[in-house]
């Protein structure tokens, strides 16, 4: 079987070969998703190790008046009764396809480095998410830096992460230990969670050149072999189902500012105008749509943006969306 992890495209399939001093690495006992030991963390940004914001679809958002153009699992998942529904729904979905879980989370780019911004864990492995986090295993994560920014998604194994491991640089001598120690024990602890094999791509947010959102569907199945033609292109619009449905309909948890333990709100009166924005956000709406749909210009929506985020204390389209789903007027 070949070990490579590979891009799936429209063309035959791009294979990444790994260098030529890649070696198998030595195998190791697993360790528990959430109690394994912890090792230390590289220095480098805090923003980009700080935790994300977990939520989950419980919070509904009002159905737009374009909502009854949703077709297939977008519309299955909007008319769910309830939480529990939609769950049931989705692992319908992807068991029907192979996969078991499937991870959905918005980070930003801040230089080459990944500063994780909120993940929904109703269809994941939340146990395994919580600790990934927790550990700050994105930071070492090399499928960050192999899921191209098109949209191509990367399919993979444990066997094809561990060479992309070995193709990644080390960083400066001193952490290069505790760097391969963690890269070691992230795909220990996904062995150990059952996870051995996905498919993941990233979409670029529209307007926030900076910010992506990253999909990963997960199996127990060993090998990658199974993930191919058709069960690739069904991964993906199942995928994109989810990331319309998370657009359209789920409510995102209150952005909080940093050393605060409250959430933070407006606490004083906000305009028709800038309320009529807030409530496009959280239908989903553009810049541009906004403007068409408030009889606005658009330099006076990015105005009224810049206001909101300062008002709200967020640097980012994300993080005002959460904001605003708390908001109360």
């Amino acid at each position: 079987m070949n070990a490579f992890a590979t891009l799936i495209s429209p063309v035959p399939a791009v294979t990444i070969r790994p260098s030529l001093f890649v070696q198998r690495r030595a195998a190791a006992p697993p360790a528990a998703a959430s109690g394994g030991p912890a090792l230390p963390v590289s220095r480098g940004s805090d923003a980009a190790g700080a935790a994300p914001l977990f939520y989950s679809d419980d919070k509904p958002l009002p159905p737009l008046a374009s909502q009854g153009d949703a077709t297939g699992l977008v519309a299955g998942l909007r008319s769910a009764p309830d939480h529990s529904a939609r769950k049931a729904l989705m692992k319908e979905q992807l068991r029907a396809i192979g996969f078991e879980w499937l991870g959905y989370g918005s980070f930003e780019d801040l230089q080459g480095v990944l500063r994780p911004l909120s993940v929904l864990v109703s269809y994941a492995h939340e146990a395994w998410v919580r600790g990934y986090f927790s550990q700050r295993h994105h930071q070492v994560d090399t499928r960050a830096s192999d899921v191209p920014v098109s949209g191509l998604p990367l399919v993979w194994d444990l066997e094809s992460l561990a060479q992309s491991q070995c193709r990644q640089p080390l960083q400066a001598e001193a952490e290069a230990p505790d760097t391969a120690a963690r890269r070691r024990m992230l795909l220990d602890e996904m062995e150990a969670s059952g996870i051995r094999s996905g498919i993941s791509f990233r979409l670029a947010t529209p307007g926030h050149m900076h910010e992506h959102t990253f999909i990963d569907l997960m199996s127990s199945a060993p090998g990658r072999s199974w993930i191919a033609g058709a069960t690739v292109g069904r991964a993906l619009m199942l995928g994109l189902s989810v990331h319309e449905h998370v657009s359209r309909n789920v409510r995102k948890p209150v952005a909080a500012m940093r050393g605060q333990d409250e959430p933070l709100h407006a606490k004083s009166p906000i305009s028709p105008t800038q309320q009529s924005i807030l409530e496009s956000l959280l239908r989903g709406l553009g810049d541009k749509e906004i403007a068409y749909t408030l009889g606005l210009s658009s330099h006076a929506v990015d105005y009224h943006m810049r206001q909101l985020r300062r008002r709200f204390g967020v640097r980012n389209r994300v993080q005002l969306v959460s904001a605003a789903a708390d908001w109360q007027p």
